[in-house]
């Protein structure tokens, strides 16, 4: 790299020229592009792969200053004799790593640049979004994207939370308003956030990329994949009221899951709709079939019962809950015949009285201490309280032990 070097003349700096010059150091040359060498394996995505810097012309550089795919991720590796290693988070399955040195004097050199191909990890385990093998808590709270590792037994998750998302929701908004689930919803190995609003119909997929999402606040609004209003609408015209995993309930083995989601309005009334997923194509469904199903108690008032889901040994399980009576319900190995467009289940009542009245409460569904009885984590007011579920009846009622509630700020 040439160096450009602009003078501005006044007057007594024109004298200073035509006197005699005594002898000056000469400026450092500026650092060439550099050469840049992957270490060890083969680069897997979601993981650090470590990479050489060094000077091709010999020359020794202060620091290196690379960046991730134009600019997802940044950083700056400090030069010893010239030579600097740096660990790079692959964040898809072909990466672009940009280098350019910067010297002593600050002169900055040219770039190089290289292509690396990433592998796929194993696939994570349904709500394992660190890669550890237990469920972890995602949640909207207030305008923000929380997200919390799991410790198991117990119900416990590491707090405080970590805001995924600081800078907001990567199309120039905040969480405010969204409907969170998690899933396999690109298809491949990780977890992935699906944000739903609807207000207008409008989701928001973001890639995951297991623990690398923690460690990288921000990363996750970088990977956002828009499903325009209307996309999950009924013929009528009416978007859900809420959108859950459905997992793979309809056998039909698809590398994208299923949806569940309440559809109506107060003229015509609500029902419980399901969407076989396309299996290819973020956000892209069949229409939506009524599965004519009527609410655990035997009514059809859907609007007023909040779904949550989980992937349990026995297949796919759905918490309902209505808030104004209390009443929980658990159906376990749900499955949606296409033919007949019905669903099949077990049901199970959890409570009658659960956390009458607290409309501001979000349940999630999970397994946290890994018995395949499915547990409740509840997120309220910037709090979550876990709920462990045993004694599983079609007689009677299941017993539910609530633990100390932890704040997640």
């Amino acid at each position: 790299m040439k160096r450009k070097i602009l003078l501005r003349l006044s007057l007594p700096a024109v004298a200073v020229l035509l006197a005699p010059l005594a002898a000056a150091p000469a400026f450092a040359a500026a650092p060439a592009a550099p050469t840049i060498t992957q270490v060890g394996t083969t680069a897997v995505i979601g993981q650090t792969t470590k990479f050489k810097f060094t000077e091709a012309d010999g020359s020794e550089p202060a620091e290196y200053h690379w960046m991730i795919n134009g600019g997802e991720l940044t950083g700056t590796a400090i030069a010893t004799d010239g030579k600097a290693t740096a660990k790079i988070l692959s964040t898809r399955a072909f990466n672009q790593l940009q280098v350019y040195a910067v010297g002593a004097d600050g002169s900055v050199g040219d770039d190089a640049n290289v292509l690396y191909a990433a592998s796929d990890p194993a696939a994570y385990a349904d709500q394992d979004l660190d890669g550890d093998g237990r469920p972890d808590l995602a949640a909207v709270v207030g305008e923000t994207l929380l997200e919390a590792d799991g410790k198991g037994t117990g119900g416990k998750v590491r707090v405080p939370a970590i805001d995924l998302a600081p800078d907001g929701n990567g199309v120039g908004g905040t969480f405010a308003g969204l409907q969170l689930i998690t899933g396999k919803f690109r298809g491949g190995p990780f977890e992935d956030y699906f944000a739903y609003r609807p207000s207008d119909g409008y989701a928001f997929i973001y890639d995951g990329l297991g623990e690398a999402d923690q460690n990288n606040p921000g990363l996750v609004a970088k990977h956002e994949h828009t499903v325009s209003g209307g996309m999950f609408s009924d013929w009528d015209g009416n978007n859900p009221t809420q959108l859950v995993n459905a997992y793979d309930a309809a056998g039909a083995h698809q590398s994208i899951p299923d949806l569940l989601g309440v559809l109506g309005n107060a003229e015509s009334g609500y029902h419980l709709e399901y969407y076989v997923s396309f299996g290819w194509g973020t956000g892209f469904y069949q229409s939506p079939v009524d599965t004519t199903a009527s609410t655990p108690d035997g009514g059809s008032d859907w609007e007023n019962w909040q779904l949550a889901t989980k992937l349990l040994p026995s297949g796919t399980a759905v918490s309902l809950w209505n808030p104004s009576t209390g009443a929980l319900y658990l159906w376990e190995g749900v499955t949606f015949d296409s033919e007949s467009g019905r669903l099949s289940y077990t049901q199970y009542k959890l409570s009658a009285n659960f956390l009458t009245g607290a409309n501001g409460t979000t349940l999630r569904l999970t397994d946290f201490d890994a018995d395949g009885v499915a547990d409740i984590w509840g997120v309220s007011a910037g709090s979550v309280t876990a709920y462990q579920v045993s004694g599983l009846s079609q007689t009677g009622t299941a017993k539910i032990k609530a633990k100390a509630p932890q704040p997640l700020a």
